[in-house]
Protein backbone atom coordinates (compact mmCIF):
# COMPACT_ATOMS: atom_id res chain seq x y z
CA UNK A 1 0.00 0.00 0.00
CA UNK A 2 2.84 2.53 0.95
CA UNK A 3 4.31 1.76 -2.41
CA UNK A 4 1.37 2.77 -4.65
CA UNK A 5 0.93 5.90 -2.82
CA UNK A 6 4.76 6.72 -3.24
CA UNK A 7 4.18 5.76 -6.79
CA UNK A 8 0.80 7.93 -7.31
CA UNK A 9 2.90 10.72 -5.55
CA UNK A 10 5.93 10.95 -7.90
CA UNK A 11 3.87 10.30 -10.78
CA UNK A 12 1.96 13.35 -10.07
CA UNK A 13 5.15 15.17 -9.37
CA UNK A 14 6.05 14.46 -12.84
CA UNK A 15 3.02 15.04 -14.54
CA UNK A 16 2.62 18.44 -12.84
CA UNK A 17 6.91 19.29 -13.65
CA UNK A 18 5.79 18.26 -17.50
CA UNK A 19 2.98 20.41 -17.64
CA UNK A 20 4.64 23.59 -16.76
CA UNK A 21 3.12 23.75 -13.06
CA UNK A 22 5.78 25.62 -10.33
CA UNK A 23 5.82 24.77 -7.48
CA UNK A 24 4.44 28.51 -5.91
CA UNK A 25 7.11 29.71 -4.99
CA UNK A 26 7.45 33.61 -5.12
CA UNK A 27 10.71 35.44 -4.34
CA UNK A 28 10.28 38.00 -2.16
CA UNK A 29 11.80 41.67 -3.09
CA UNK A 30 15.05 43.17 -0.68
CA UNK A 31 13.59 45.66 0.96
CA UNK A 32 13.41 48.93 -0.29
CA UNK A 33 13.90 47.31 -3.63
CA UNK A 34 10.91 48.56 -6.15
CA UNK A 35 8.33 45.49 -7.64
CA UNK A 36 7.30 46.07 -10.64
CA UNK A 37 4.13 43.65 -12.03
CA UNK A 38 4.79 43.15 -15.71
CA UNK A 39 1.83 45.05 -17.84
CA UNK A 40 -0.05 42.87 -19.94
CA UNK A 41 1.03 44.56 -24.14
CA UNK A 42 -2.11 45.70 -26.08
CA UNK A 43 -2.52 43.39 -29.00
CA UNK A 44 -1.44 45.88 -32.08
CA UNK A 45 -4.41 46.80 -34.61
CA UNK A 46 -4.34 45.83 -37.75
CA UNK A 47 -6.05 47.21 -40.95
CA UNK A 48 -9.11 44.75 -41.83
CA UNK A 49 -11.59 44.69 -44.00
CA UNK A 50 -15.00 45.82 -42.12
CA UNK A 51 -16.71 43.32 -41.45
CA UNK A 52 -19.18 42.20 -38.33
CA UNK A 53 -17.40 42.07 -35.17
CA UNK A 54 -15.30 45.51 -35.71
CA UNK A 55 -17.97 47.81 -34.30
CA UNK A 56 -17.04 48.21 -29.91
CA UNK A 57 -20.78 48.00 -29.21
CA UNK A 58 -21.00 44.02 -27.84
CA UNK A 59 -17.75 43.63 -27.33
CA UNK A 60 -17.43 43.17 -23.74
CA UNK A 61 -20.59 40.79 -23.74
CA UNK A 62 -18.09 38.45 -26.19
CA UNK A 63 -16.43 36.40 -23.43
CA UNK A 64 -19.65 35.76 -21.02
CA UNK A 65 -19.72 32.36 -19.89
CA UNK A 66 -22.39 30.61 -17.67
CA UNK A 67 -25.38 32.38 -16.66
CA UNK A 68 -23.79 35.66 -18.06
CA UNK A 69 -23.98 34.34 -21.61
CA UNK A 70 -27.58 33.72 -21.15
CA UNK A 71 -28.19 37.36 -20.35
CA UNK A 72 -25.33 38.74 -23.11
CA UNK A 73 -26.08 36.49 -26.31
CA UNK A 74 -28.95 38.31 -27.13
CA UNK A 75 -27.71 42.00 -26.92
CA UNK A 76 -24.13 40.72 -28.24
CA UNK A 77 -26.72 38.83 -31.33
CA UNK A 78 -28.39 41.80 -31.95
CA UNK A 79 -24.72 44.28 -32.38
CA UNK A 80 -23.25 41.97 -34.81
CA UNK A 81 -27.25 41.78 -36.59
CA UNK A 82 -26.54 45.56 -37.05
CA UNK A 83 -23.09 45.24 -38.32
CA UNK A 84 -23.94 42.73 -40.56
CA UNK A 85 -26.80 44.62 -42.23
CA UNK A 86 -24.44 47.93 -42.64
CA UNK A 87 -21.83 45.60 -44.11
CA UNK A 88 -23.19 43.08 -46.06
CA UNK A 89 -26.73 44.57 -47.38
CA UNK A 90 -27.19 48.50 -47.27
CA UNK A 91 -23.32 49.25 -48.59
CA UNK A 92 -23.09 46.83 -51.25
CA UNK A 93 -26.80 47.89 -51.95
CA UNK A 94 -25.74 51.55 -52.06
CA UNK A 95 -22.49 50.68 -54.39
CA UNK A 96 -24.26 48.90 -56.66
CA UNK A 97 -26.76 51.98 -56.76
CA UNK A 98 -24.21 54.31 -56.79
CA UNK A 99 -21.73 52.47 -59.79
CA UNK A 100 -25.17 52.10 -61.89
CA UNK A 101 -26.00 55.75 -61.71
CA UNK A 102 -22.49 56.81 -61.97
CA UNK A 103 -20.68 54.16 -64.40
CA UNK A 104 -17.92 54.31 -62.09
CA UNK A 105 -17.57 53.57 -57.91
CA UNK A 106 -16.29 56.27 -55.40
CA UNK A 107 -13.23 57.51 -56.53
CA UNK A 108 -12.14 58.33 -52.76
CA UNK A 109 -12.89 58.13 -49.10
CA UNK A 110 -14.83 61.25 -49.32
CA UNK A 111 -17.04 60.69 -51.87
CA UNK A 112 -18.11 57.55 -50.36
CA UNK A 113 -18.48 58.89 -46.93
CA UNK A 114 -20.41 61.53 -48.61
CA UNK A 115 -22.61 59.58 -51.55
CA UNK A 116 -22.92 55.87 -49.86
CA UNK A 117 -22.85 56.25 -46.22
CA UNK A 118 -24.10 59.70 -45.48
CA UNK A 119 -26.96 60.40 -48.33
CA UNK A 120 -27.97 56.85 -48.07
CA UNK A 121 -28.16 57.76 -43.78
CA UNK A 122 -25.93 54.19 -43.26
CA UNK A 123 -25.54 54.08 -39.46
CA UNK A 124 -22.27 53.16 -39.27
CA UNK A 125 -20.79 50.94 -35.87
CA UNK A 126 -18.83 52.82 -33.41
CA UNK A 127 -15.49 52.01 -33.92
CA UNK A 128 -12.77 51.79 -30.34
CA UNK A 129 -10.66 53.89 -29.82
CA UNK A 130 -7.69 54.61 -32.05
CA UNK A 131 -9.59 52.75 -35.49
CA UNK A 132 -10.94 54.58 -38.27
CA UNK A 133 -13.15 53.81 -41.35
CA UNK A 134 -11.00 53.79 -44.44
CA UNK A 135 -12.48 53.72 -47.85
CA UNK A 136 -10.12 52.06 -50.03
CA UNK A 137 -10.33 53.06 -53.77
CA UNK A 138 -8.17 49.60 -54.99
CA UNK A 139 -10.65 47.15 -54.19
CA UNK A 140 -13.56 49.43 -53.39
CA UNK A 141 -14.32 47.97 -50.11
CA UNK A 142 -14.54 50.02 -46.24
CA UNK A 143 -11.74 49.07 -44.29
CA UNK A 144 -11.14 49.68 -40.49
CA UNK A 145 -7.61 50.83 -39.80
CA UNK A 146 -5.23 52.41 -36.98
CA UNK A 147 -6.46 56.19 -36.50
CA UNK A 148 -3.39 58.11 -38.42
CA UNK A 149 -1.24 59.72 -35.25
CA UNK A 150 -0.24 63.60 -35.36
Amino acid sequence: MRMIQLSSVLLLGILGASLGCDSGYVEEPAPGEAVSMPQPQPKPFEARVAEVGVGIKGQSLRDETGVGKIIAQPVSTLFATKEKIAFEILIPQALGIFEASNGRKPESHEEFMEKIIKNQQIALPKLPEGQVYRYHTDDAQLWVEPAPTE
